[in-house]
């Protein structure tokens, strides 16, 4: 029995498809449940609906013939609740363990939630001299008997005797003392160094998560970086990247900013300058490409299809921002479909005496066989590329975008011209070094997004000055 764990608690292990908890599934779960009326042992095969892997099947022992007849985990699903309810929930890396569950709970719609308590958080803390603390660490460390390793309720079993060990070598005082401080830090996975997140800002900024060697896996930003930090490790169960990110990280660092648009900016620069491992959205792209509206000689508008450097001012009017020519190609097919206009006018055809192969498949409205006028399909091109349309620079020059703490202790000063930055200041004196310096203005579409939102918006925290563009001014 147990000692100085607070009881009822329940000791639990699964085994799985594999590491990713959000499509990999549980095909066996055991449980030891510890009560003042002493100890209960229960496992289960679970059906989990995929092949195990020749790769898992040969680390478990768990086969696809042992799970082929077992229930799904819906049809053990009340067992198992009634099981873990109301009880401290214990494991060995207990995330992994209580995100499978989780998740399982979540596809019956179900919420499913328990305090945690996290044994390999504990061995670190109660046995922080020893080099490692996995379970094959601690059955060597303390020369455990294991039937059965990487079987659900043998490893169960594994974890429950070291709890036992851990409260005769310890003592009363350090294992209560191990167990708040767990409490405390719950939320925080088992490799990480809980202190770091107290030098984490309340405020705005942009932050990095580093692995092993200095390696770059994330990189965020937010209003209140704390806050931030702190619900990756929260909702860690709910994603296979968030629980990557989580168990790798080893530190996280951050740079402060005066608000949410400095933030924003200074993400997309950063990922784009240090391509972290797990951030996708926004990617480097070293050309982009739009799509400008051409008129023949019978007055009929073509989009076309070209490269762009920078954003265009209000001579030529382009619609969107593209990675690849392909992607703006697709882009042109899916408003030809949409708005019944012709392939061949599109471009997405070489133009020929027959019906384009929308018409025949009954999309054209038939401009290519004489059915359809210029000018319908002209008014119908141009309803179909508006969503697509790049805001004007509403401008003649550069403006300054002032952002300023809610303290007002500091603030940033963004130097934008026609959607692109030139350069940040900390105060209106270093604005012109900015613009002497002849900055070349590079087209990001990510950038341009948040600038549009902040220009455009109708209430901001974001003061606009707008610049001279007499080359003699002077700022400060």
């Amino acid at each position: 029995m147990l000692k100085y764990i607070p009881v009822p608690c329940v000791i639990v292990d699964v085994e799985t498809t594999g590491g990713n908890v959000t499509y990999d599934r549980i095909t066996e779960i055991g449980i030891v449940e510890v009560s003042e009326n002493g100890i209960t042992e229960w496992s289960t095969f679970i059906n989990p609906r995929v092949p195990i892997p020749k790769g898992i099947q040969q680390i478990t022992g768990i086969t696809n013939e042992m799970v082929a007849l077992a229930p799904y985990f819906e049809q053990v699903a009340k067992e198992i609740l009634l099981r873990l309810q109301g009880k401290l929930f214990i494991a060995h890396n207990a995330r992994f363990d209580y995100g499978f569950i989780r998740n399982e709970f979540a596809r019956l719609a179900y919420s499913f939630k328990a305090k945690l308590m996290c044994t390999l958080r504990l061995s670190r803390h109660l046995y922080a001299g020893h080099s490692g603390h996995s379970l094959e660490k601690i059955i060597a460390r303390h020369q455990i008997a294991v039937t059965h390793r990487h079987r659900s309720l043998d490893d169960a079993k594994t974890t429950y005797r070291f709890l036992t060990i851990a409260e005769e070598e310890k003592g009363e005082e350090l294992i209560r003392a191990a167990v708040k401080h767990q409490y405390r830090k719950e939320s925080i996975p088992a490799g990480f160094d809980a202190s770091i997140i107290d030098g984490l800002p309340n405020s705005p900024g942009v932050y990095y998560f580093w692995g092993e060697n200095k390696e770059l896996l994330y990189v965020g930003k937010s209003i209140n970086i704390r806050k931030r930090v702190l619900s990756h490790f929260t909702a860690d169960h709910k994603s296979s990247r968030e629980m990557k990110i989580c168990q790798q990280a080893r530190n996280i660092t951050f740079d402060k900013t005066s608000g949410e648009l400095s933030a924003l900016i200074l993400e997309s620069k950063k990922v784009k300058e240090l391509q972290p491992l797990y951030n996708r959205r926004l990617r480097r792209v070293s050309n982009f490409y739009s799509i400008g509206l051409e008129e023949t000689k019978d007055g009929l508008l073509t989009p076309k299809i070209f490269s762009v450097s920078e954003m265009p001012r209000s001579t030529k009017k382009l619609y969107g921002l593209f990675p690849s020519v392909k992607k703006a190609k697709e882009a042109i097919q899916s408003i030809s479909d949409e708005h019944s206009l012709c392939y061949q006018v599109c471009g997405l055809e070489k133009p020929t005496n027959r019906a384009c192969t929308s018409h025949q498949l009954k999309k054209c409205n038939g401009y290519c066989v004489g059915k359809q006028p210029a000018l319908v399909h002209n008014v119908n091109l141009l309803q179909g590329f508006s969503a697509l349309s790049l805001k004007t620079w509403p401008y003649e020059g550069p403006v300054a975008l002032v952002e300023k703490t809610q303290e007002g202790e500091s603030e940033h000063h963004l130097i934008v011209d026609n959607w692109c930055i030139l350069g940040v200041a900390e105060s209106a004196a270093d604005y012109e070094n900015i613009l002497k310096g002849n900055p070349v203005p590079q087209i990001d579409k990510d950038i341009y997004r948040y600038l549009v939102a902040t220009v455009f918006a109708k209430s901001s925290a974001v003061t606009l000055v707008v610049l001279s563009l007499d080359p003699h001014a002077s700022y400060g």
